[in-house]
Order: C-alpha cells, then structure tokens, then sequence
C-alpha cells in the first residue's frame, strides 16, 4: 500500500491538502518542493519533478517570491515547462477548493 502512494505521488498526482487546515498545506508544500527537486536532480523525470513544484506553487502563500527564486535556480527550459503547466495545476485547486465547499453545505 505505502508502495502505491508512494508511485501515485512520483507521478505528480498527489493529493490535495485541505486549504483550509494551514498546517497540512504546508506539510504539503514542503513535501512536493521536495519531491520536485529530488526528481529534477535525477535529471531524467523533469516532468514530473515540474509537477511536484507547480503543486506547491498552488498552494503557496506568496507564489512570486518562489517563482522567482525557482526561475533563478531552475534551467530556463525547466522553467518555461513549469510555466506552461501553472495554469492548469492552478485550475485543479480551485476545483478541489470547491467541491470541498460544496461537501460542507
């Protein structure tokens, strides 16, 4: 089973934290800029490492200041890919946002 999450989160699916609760969004945050820079160092799952980082930049408090220090640290085709995957990382938590809503009424 710890297998399983393990591969769902390498593919950049990982679960969406609760907005709400500061701390498990930031656990959250943590863990995927971890994630990401673990698979861009292995060089070959670019990709997926952009997703990881696209997903902590949704749900970031300040996502310009960490954009700029990833466009700093990151090489710039790396970069222009994880610019091209925002919007749509950013379109899935505001889904997720609200259905979480929606479940409370």
């Amino acid at each position: 089973r710890k297998k399983q999450k393990l591969a769902k989160e390498r593919a950049g699916l990982s679960k969406l934290p609760d907005l709400k609760d500061a701390e498990a969004v930031q656990k959250f945050f943590l863990e995927e800029i971890q994630l990401g820079e673990e698979l861009l160092a292995q060089g070959s799952e670019y990709e997926k490492g952009v997703d990881h980082l696209t997903n902590a930049i949704a749900v970031c408090g300040q996502p310009q200041q960490l954009l700029q220090v990833l466009q700093q640290t990151l090489p710039p085709p790396v970069f222009q890919m994880l610019l091209t995957k925002l919007p749509t990382i950013s379109q899935r938590i505001v889904s997720a946002q609200c259905l979480a809503e929606d479940d409370v009424e």
